[in-house]
């Protein structure tokens, strides 16, 4: 498939694109007009963004992914900008 294997991969939070999905939905909840203040509000709102986000909101981050691993190999585990 052409992406090297890295050793620690599963333990890297550089290389979950989950994590950078989960910031995607972040910034768009704060960028309403009316923030949550209730915790129900926020788990409707968590859900609504959820809903809304497409399958390239997800692919950017896996497309990158050999990237990211040549990224990390090079910084000695040190966090990317990832």
């Amino acid at each position: 498939m052409g992406i090297p294997r890295h050793d620690r991969a599963a333990q890297s939070p550089d290389l979950n694109p989950i994590g950078n999905v989960g910031r995607i939905m972040k910034q768009r909840i704060k960028a309403r007009t009316y923030f949550p203040e209730t915790v129900n509000e926020m788990r409707k709102a968590v859900q609504r963004e959820w809903d809304r986000l497409r399958l390239v909101d997800f692919n950017q981050f896996v497309d990158s992914m050999p990237e990211r691993i040549v990224e990390l190999q090079g910084r000695a585990r040190m966090q990317t900008r990832w």
